[in-house]
């Protein structure tokens, strides 16, 4: 147990050290990290598909809404693993899609744990409806009146350790520099210029026959905003209900549920309640989350996958 508190102190004293976020954050990112870190793919180690939607701020005109849609599988004697991924990004006038292909490439190691290297290559494609803008001076000029729309290619790195206990993951999951619009002539508005660099964390270790406790964190650093910091505390019951909460560094306190249906299947809801002046104008944020395991030869999958 000491190991394991040890590593997590030393990730969240790398945490306090940074500052940012400018990808769509998730309160249940500890079941999502393929949204996140391209080295994460295969490490459930059979066929796995997830969906989330997230609605943020709720009650804010424009405010974000996130889905996210992966499926990933080991291949090669799950040495190698591969996936794709679909995120959709909408806020105010503003709408990105990111469609990627992950392969990660697994290292065994001792005592069952595993390291594994990830590119994903990806197509952004980003839109921005200036007809939605409300201006004050209708005979502003310098306000667009039509869509503005741009594709760009892109490129995430990650590297994830896995043990049966505990993990950690470093990513970028948007490396090159390039932005779906950029500051140019004729109108375009630069989103995301600076890369996103996301450190992840967390064990699991058993209470007692029924009930283990599963901690978790993450770390988003941006140069352009503010620091973005998550950490959550997770308590599985008879291997069938997840109960969790989270704190958001100076923007919400988070509760998160999830039912095991079977070893195949699982669901989950989480809710932000809003501690910074946002609460002045929305409650909070919810999400809701599906996750669905198989494997290649039809048997599916015969025990929980914690990580």
């Amino acid at each position: 147990m000491q190991k394991y508190l040890f590593l997590l102190i030393i990730v969240m004293g790398t945490a306090w050290s940074v500052n940012g976020q400018n990808d769509p954050h998730y309160t249940q990112f500890m079941h999502n990290k393929m949204a996140i870190n391209p080295a994460y793919a295969g490490s459930k180690e059979v066929l796995t598909f997830t969906s989330l939607y997230r609605n943020q701020w709720s009650g804010v005109t424009g405010a974000p809404t996130t889905f996210a849609l992966n499926a990933h599988a080991p291949f090669f004697n799950n040495r190698c693993g591969a996936g794709i991924s679909l995120v959709g990004d909408q806020y105010g006038f503003y709408k990105s899609y990111n469609i990627g292909l992950n392969y990660s490439y697994r290292i065994p190691m001792k005592n069952g744990a595993n390291f594994s290297i990830g590119l994903s290559g990806q197509i952004e494609y980003g839109q921005i409806d200036f007809t939605m803008i409300d201006p004050a001076d209708m005979n502003d000029e310098d306000i667009p009146t039509n869509e503005t729309s741009r594709i760009n290619p892109n490129v995430g790195l990650g590297f994830y350790y896995s043990h049966p206990q505990y993990y950690v993951g470093l990513s970028v999951p948007h490396f090159m520099r390039t932005a779906v619009y950029s500051n140019d002539p004729d109108g375009g508005i630069n989103l995301n210029k600076l890369r996103t660099y996301h450190l992840m964390g967390g064990f699991m270790t058993r209470i007692n026959h029924a009930v283990q406790f599963k901690p978790a964190m993450l770390v988003t650093y941006n140069p352009s905003a503010p620091i973005e910091v998550d950490v959550n505390a997770s308590f599985l019951f008879m291997d069938k209900i997840w109960v969790g909460a989270s704190y958001r560094l100076g923007d919400s306190f988070d509760a998160m549920i999830q039912y095991q249906f079977n070893s195949q299947i699982r669901a989950g809801v989480a809710v932000d309640l809003t501690t910074s002046e946002l609460s002045q104008y929305s409650p909070g944020s919810f999400e809701v989350m599906l996750e669905y395991g198989l494997n290649f030869e039809g048997k599916g999958m015969n025990h929980l996958r914690y990580f």
